[in-house]
């Protein structure tokens, strides 16, 4: 599908000079040749309007293709429902679309990085950044990065403050009086999660840091009991909990509840994504509301929009949200 800066690269003008001509701008001041030369060029490549796709021709897209980039197995991927639920999330929107071509790419089955795109319209990137080289761009214009910004001025992408977040959970809890907090989260193959980041600067600029209450292992709920154990059988435990992921708090209130410690008399947990069940466990788990699959709808939209025509690249954030219910003791 043709682009404004397709057109604007071959008649040697800006792309705001092929949009105002191809929108029947008649105060722009550009000589006839150039005029024509521009609706020449977009006749050739066939080239619609968004205005003018709104008709049969906009709302056919069987045809577009959209490959999906993870850097988690589908193992990683099911302990981990953030990930997941953003996967879903592209999948909903494309089915709502009407786009039945999508590719899941997976970085961490490949030997070889050096991905070929020829094949797809559009690319998402899910969890981190991608080397994104000349070729690549050559092969693929439209592009959109969830959860990580690598270069804002040229690619969309899809965030979330966690800086913001991890901030609420951490000030609620020193607001019930707790100082000795601890953090249970999970590996990342490429570096310390967010979560795992803020936690650390933020008690570190309270001054309420002990790296020695920080545990981290795996992402799923049998993980989050183990490294609860761990955190008991070490002594001197900490009073409350940051906990990365539902799954996780999941299994550390269980593991908690077997040494016959009282949550949240005892320990204070609040968790992160606020997964169905968070709401009906015993006690219910105060937890950050994400909205991860709005966050996979986001991307296909933008994605959407960039083959449209729109080249000034932009950055989501969705917003999340401190969710207090009774395992914390509020």
């Amino acid at each position: 599908m043709a682009t404004i800066r397709d057109i604007a690269n071959l008649a040697k003008v800006s792309s705001v000079t092929v949009s105002r001509v191809l929108n029947k701008d008649n105060t722009l001041s550009v000589s006839k040749e150039t005029r024509e030369r521009i609706l020449a060029i977009a006749e050739e490549l066939n080239y619609k309007t968004p205005r003018n796709r709104k008709g049969k021709e906009n709302s056919d897209l069987s045809n577009i293709k959209i490959g999906t980039v993870m850097f988690l197995t589908e193992h990683q991927e099911e302990m981990d429902h953030y990930f997941l639920a953003i996967r879903q999330g592209i999948e909903k929107e494309c089915v709502a679309q009407g786009i039945n071509s999508t590719n899941i790419l997976r970085m961490s089955l490949f030997t070889n990085p050096e991905l070929n795109f020829d094949d797809v319209d559009g690319v998402i990137f899910i969890d981190r950044s991608f080397d994104f080289t000349v070729q690549h761009e050559s092969q693929v214009k439209n592009v959109v990065f969830i959860d990580s910004s690598p270069d804002v001025e040229s690619f969309d992408s899809v965030v979330i403050d966690f800086e913001r977040v991890t901030m609420l959970a951490i000030n609620h809890l020193i607001s019930l009086g707790h100082t000795r907090i601890g953090y249970i989260g999970g590996f990342r193959t490429y570096g310390k999660d967010q979560r795992e980041y803020y936690f650390e600067r933020i008690m570190a600029e309270k001054g309420l840091l002990d790296p020695e209450h920080i545990f981290i292992g795996g992402w799923g709920t049998p993980e989050g009991n183990r490294l609860m154990k761990e955190a008991i059988d070490k002594g001197n435990l900490p009073t409350a909990f940051f906990i990365a992921s539902d799954h996780l708090a999941i299994g550390a209130i269980h593991a908690l509840k077997e040494a016959g410690i009282r949550v949240p008399e005892d320990v204070a947990v609040v968790g992160f994504d606020d997964i169905e069940i968070s709401e009906f466990m015993s006690p219910p788990l105060t937890t950050i509301r994400i909205q991860a699959e709005m966050m996979g709808r986001t991307a296909v939209k933008l994605l959407l929009e960039q083959m449209n025509g729109r080249e000034i690249p932009l950055q989501v954030t969705l917003p999340a949200k401190l969710i207090v219910r009774s395992s914390c003791g509020s």
